[in-house]
């Protein structure tokens, strides 16, 4: 059984909000709705607290920066059941185990971004779930992929014997040079855990996940607006819309 198998395109395709919905829930809707009209395969948000991810004691503008990204847990809900609707995967990195508790029920897939990759507690919490899961490799090292995998098979063996686990190439530069992608690290891996692989994409244009779907990714991950023309919030600059997924998912085919 393939867990990140689309039904619909050739690679699974994330369209990932992420904060780019800047806490309004109206607009975080819109966005929904143009990505699943894009036919990608999934929607993905994250989800956190600003008050435990930045000490607002320690880092206060910081603290206050991530409070403004904030949904409630009523609204996430609400986004998941509109996805359902309309026929589109809903997923979210959830940076707290707590919120975990009141969403887990509506994500079918759980991503771990690159920053929790060696978050041991909620990789085991998300583990209990029994849910496929996958991970992004941004910040690592290949030896920190390897202690994350031997801890995932010593919690629940299945995530690695029946391939229940994938991994994507990311690198954490917003954007990300060119020659920064580094889309033979996604080989690698493929190549040193015989796992799904794919790529997260953070740099400009659409020509390294062209690549990346052409080297055999299986996953593909892309931030995701509704226009970049006006925006000040660093996500958007790194983002695809409506109609360049349509055209992405095309050449997808062709490739």
């Amino acid at each position: 059984m393939n867990y990140f198998e689309s039904n619909k395109n050739p690679v699974f395709f994330i369209a990932e909000i992420g904060g780019n919905h800047e806490g309004d829930f109206e607009y975080a809707e819109k966005l929904v709705r143009l990505a699943a009209d894009s036919g990608a395969d999934a929607v993905k948000f994250q989800i956190y607290s600003g008050d435990t991810l930045v000490s607002k004691v320690e880092s206060p503008g910081r603290n206050e920066h991530f409070k403004k990204f904030e949904l409630s847990r009523e609204q996430y809900i609400e986004l998941a059941l509109i996805c359902r609707e309309l026929g589109v995967i809903f997923m979210a990195s959830v940076w707290d185990a707590e919120m975990l508790g009141w969403i887990d029920e509506y994500i079918p897939i759980h991503k771990v971004g690159s920053g929790d990759l060696t978050a041991y507690p909620i990789i085991e919490t998300l583990l209990k779930t029994g849910k496929p899961l996958i991970l992004s490799t941004g910040l690592s090292t290949l030896e920190d992929v390897q202690q994350t995998l031997s801890f995932i098979e010593q919690q629940d063996r299945s995530y690695i014997l029946e391939k229940k686990l994938a991994l994507l190439q990311c690198t954490a530069s917003y954007p990300c040079p060119d020659e920064d992608v580094n889309l033979n690290a996604m080989l690698t891996l493929g190549r040193e855990f015989d796992l799904p692989t794919g790529y997260s994409d953070h740099s400009l244009g659409c020509d390294a996940v062209l690549a990346a779907v052409a080297m055999g990714a299986e996953i593909i991950e892309m931030h995701f607006t509704d226009t970049r023309i006006g925006k000040t919030f660093r996500d958007h600059k790194i983002s695809v819309t409506c109609d360049e997924i349509k055209e992405l998912l095309e050449k997808f085919n062709r490739v």
